[in-house]
């Protein structure tokens, strides 16, 4: 399954840049960002498997 990752602005919230990974990246990702308290939003790319 693969999954879009949108990094967000800290002050406005609004989109900064985004990637698509696989579910394996996706646990990685999400600790780098709170060690680094990054806002980021976490959606499926539909159609992925």
């Amino acid at each position: 399954m693969r999954f879009e990752i949108t990094r967000l602005d800290d002050v406005t919230g609004t989109a900064v840049d985004s990637t698509v990974v696989d579910a394996a990246a996706v646990r990685g990702i999400v600790q780098q960002a709170a060690a680094t308290g990054q806002r980021i939003h976490i959606r499926p790319v539909a159609g992925a498997s």
